[in-house]
């Protein structure tokens, strides 16, 4: 947890509560709820991979938000990789904000 704080600290972003969100996946996703210094909901999801980030990704990713959507209206979205994203899957994703660590 004190990694990912560091990491979005250091680009930038600060949220007064940070709470993880239970995915029910096999897949090794991550997802965190967040709110900042404005009080606008935050949606971080964490991708841990060592290949790249594809649009079979982009379509779990959408899923993920769908299912949280219902629950919680949030304005700011954050993509964690650890590995490379397709020049496509970047395109699809115009909306969210990417960071590697």
């Amino acid at each position: 947890m004190k990694e990912i704080i560091d990491l979005l600290q250091k680009n930038r972003v600060i949220c007064k509560k940070l709470e993880e969100i239970k995915l029910n996946t096999k897949k090794k996703i991550k997802a965190f709820l967040g709110v900042n210094l404005k009080n606008e909901y935050c949606l971080i999801v964490i991708f841990y991979k060592k290949s790249r980030f594809l649009n079979k990704d982009v379509e779990i990713l959408r899923e993920i938000e769908d299912k949280l959507k219902i629950n919680f209206r949030y304005k700011r979205k954050y993509l964690i990789l650890s590995g490379e994203i397709c020049s496509k899957s970047k395109e699809n994703l115009k909306d969210w904000r990417i960071f590697w660590f």
